[in-house]
């Protein structure tokens, strides 16, 4: 086949714990989508086995597909993995004399757990040793008390590079209010070590609260180096295949940088994989007319969900990641929990059947993959139920080793509790549930929301087999399974925007706000140059300004719009201040807000988008009255109810309509649809479920 020279492709690819998933999607609405094992040693090894896979479907080789696309966005796991398993650079940190055990303070760090053994400090990313002091000294107001010499400036950053850090942060007290200091010791980093990483607190994050702030500006360090050798290897095999249009990489809070800004700032990309697929839900619930939806997605490693109200996502501030850093990023709300199709089955001290957090990952996998795996996973129990067709398993390359699944699950689980391998892969399948539903209560239930007032967006390849029992489980009545589920956060990056976000401390409680209009008129400026810069025209450029405000007092902010305007004056902010309390109890409940305590703004924020060309999927007309029979049937174990057979079906025509028990074996991923469950195709080959026991 020879591609017309009008038709165009726009690609995503999310490379995760297990797979690297790809979609393209051609300039007449068709979509392709493929996938292949993540090869964690080199990650471009596996999304070029992806994108050749791709490049078969559509029908031409992967230099002429590169060669005819627009757009190409890339979500990776490269900041999420090293700051999971502290795997980055040697970083050094320079900051004020006295200060220099920050880190291991940590706010006086604890968790959430009730066991006293649990309460553990957290890692050190920085090694004692690699603290250097300065005397120096900013007050809050910016005056500079005590001057730093280029002397002592010059001997910290020596004494660093000398220990052999590779990294380099500079956070020192009050550095945002007036970065004289750290711009003297940044100069000396630049000129006389250009191989040092480096990162720069009031450039990174010039916000109060230092602890956050150094702690960013640590992990910015930290995982610089994976990110710009990285990006610098995406860019390089993808350009020498074909690919003539710069690499976009998505961001945390849902939107894409370039890959110059992705080595500046890394850890904003962190958790890019799961952004891109809350981002793709949000557009296909705006697609189908749903307001309130829980993302969730099931991939190898873990399960993921987030609640969008009015399909719009929730931002977190002030995020920890890995439950242990405090920092002061923002990124789109996403629980995540160790539970995916590779996570590992295993037996606690007390006999209980436990699954994850531990995962087979991509290597050796499941042991129904035959790639050397030795403990039984969620994948071999699905297999070991007969819910897997062993023959047809991504869309038949690779045939499942359903024996090997039997007796693992029966020598580690069903041995010690006395059962056979069919009875522990049912208790598998019904603890993934189980937790995956506590999940799903955790972003409902125990943040005030009722799960029955929202449909569910399941995707993930693993997900389908498991969707309607946990929404059965929660009470949820309605799921829906994108056509391309399986590679849906790959999917969703190509909805995401092209967005630049900054905040600066701006601290105002009334008079003068000829500061706050200055940071937000200088922050708007760096923003709309920076995407003009990108491509953008300014008519495809959307800016956003807000003040974080709060009650005196308070520990923690409420993001709320600032007018964007050239007369921007004190009346404004008055009458945001005013308003305060409503938008306050509006978020957190009617009684809340703190009345009669001044209300007070911290900082102020920018977010400059700029808006890409939509992708549209092409529509097809329903068809009614069409008689649908399955392929075939199969006997399986159903979890709740026991050996039965039932239908198998393959690609159902748009405006079909199934009922449960059935499978539904798509190329990528399989669909399990219980008994009293009622499975609808609409115009976009998406899988609309709906519990016909509970609507009845």
């Amino acid at each position: 086949m020879t591609l017309r020279s009008s038709v165009t492709f726009q690609i995503g690819c999310d490379i995760g714990g297990t797979f690297t998933d790809v979609v393209a999607i051609d300039s007449s609405g068709r979509s392709y989508a493929d996938k292949s094992d993540t090869t964690h040693g080199d990650l471009t090894i596996g999304l070029l086995a992806a994108l050749e896979n791709l490049a078969t479907q559509v029908g031409v080789p992967l230099p002429g597909l590169l060669a005819s696309t627009t757009r190409f966005v890339n979500g990776t796991t490269v900041v999420t993995n090293a700051v999971a398993e502290l795997r980055g650079a040697t970083v050094g940190l320079v900051t004020t004399q006295g200060f220099g055990d920050n880190l291991l303070i940590a706010r006086s760090a604890r968790n959430a757990h009730r066991d006293h053994h649990k309460q553990l400090n957290i890692p050190q990313i920085v090694a004692r040793e690699h603290v250097a002091e300065v005397a120096e000294r900013v007050d809050r107001k910016g005056r500079i008390i005590v001057p730093l010499t280029e002397a002592e400036a010059r001997q910290a950053v020596g004494t660093l590079v000398a220990a052999g850090v590779d990294s380099i942060a500079v956070s020192l007290l009050w550095g945002f209010a007036n970065p004289a200091h750290e711009e003297l010791l940044a100069s000396i980093v630049e000129t006389e070590h250009p191989g040092i990483f480096l990162s720069v607190s009031s450039r990174l994050h010039p916000v109060i609260r230092e602890y956050e702030r150094t702690m960013t500006t640590v992990l910015n360090s930290f995982t610089g180096i994976r990110v710009a050798e990285y990006t610098a290897r995406i860019e390089r095999d993808l350009a020498a295949r074909g690919l003539r249009v710069p690499v976009a990489f998505m961001q945390g809070f849902g939107g894409t940088v370039t890959a110059a800004e992705a080595r500046q700032r890394p850890i904003t990309l962190i958790d890019s994989g799961p952004a891109g697929g809350v981002i793709g839900a949000r557009e296909l619930a705006r697609r189908l007319g749903i307001r309130d939806i829980v993302t969730a997605d099931m991939g190898g490693t873990s399960f993921d969900v987030s609640v969008l109200r009015d399909a719009t996502p929730q931002v977190t501030q002030r995020v920890t990641l890995g439950e242990r850093f405090l920092t002061a990023l923002s990124k789109i709300d996403v629980l995540p929990i160790g539970t995916g199709g590779g996570s590992i089955a295993w037996l606690d001290a007390r006999g209980v059947p436990q699954v994850g957090p531990r995962s087979a990952g991509a290597e050796p996998g499941p042991i129904c993959y035959g790639k050397g795996g030795t403990e039984p996973t969620v994948t071999d129990a699905s297999a070991v139920l007969g819910l897997l067709d062993p023959s047809s398993f991504l869309d038949g390359r690779r045939a499942l080793d359903i024996d090997s699944a039997r007796e693992a699950l029966g020598r580690e689980i069903g041995k010690p509790l006395g059962i056979g391998a069919v009875q522990a892969a049912v208790a598998v399948h019904r603890m993934v549930v189980a937790d995956m539903g506590n999940a799903v209560r955790g972003v409902t239930v125990e943040r005030g929301h009722d799960p029955r007032e929202f449909a569910m967006v399941a995707f993930g390849g693993a997900l389908g087999l498991f969707a309607a029992d946990i929404a059965r489980s929660v009470g949820i009545r309605q799921v829906v399974i994108p056509a391309d589920a399986a590679v849906f956060s790959a999917r969703g990056l190509l909805s995401s925007d092209d967005v630049r976000t900054r905040a600066r401390s701006a601290m105002w409680q009334g008079g003068d706000v000829s500061a706050v209009v200055t940071a937000l008129r200088e922050l708007d400026a760096e923003l709309v140059a920076a995407l003009r810069a990108a491509g953008y025209p300014d008519d495809r450029i959307e800016v956003r300004w807000e003040g974080e405000f709060k009650f005196a007092g308070q520990q923690w902010e409420l993001r709320i719009p600032i007018p964007r305007r050239d007369d921007l004056g004190e009346a404004d902010l008055a009458e945001i201040q005013s308003g305060f309390p409503a938008q306050y109890e509006k978020e957190y409940g009617s009684g809340t807000a703190w009345v009669g305590s001044p209300v007070v703004l911290m900082a102020v924020r920018v977010t400059a988008t700029g808006r890409v060309d939509p992708v549209d999927i092409a529509q097809q007309e329903p068809e009614t009255g069409a008689v649908i029979r399955p392929l075939t049937r199969r006997r399986v174990h159903l979890p709740d109810s026991g050996e039965a057979e039932v239908d198998v079906h393959g690609a159902l025509p748009p405006g079909a309509v199934v009922a449960g028990p059935a499978l539904l074996e798509h190329p990528l991923t399989t669909i399990g649809l219980p008994a009293g469950w009622e499975l609808r195709v609409d115009g976009w080959g998406n899988y609309l479920l709906t519990d016909k026991e509970v609507a009845a």
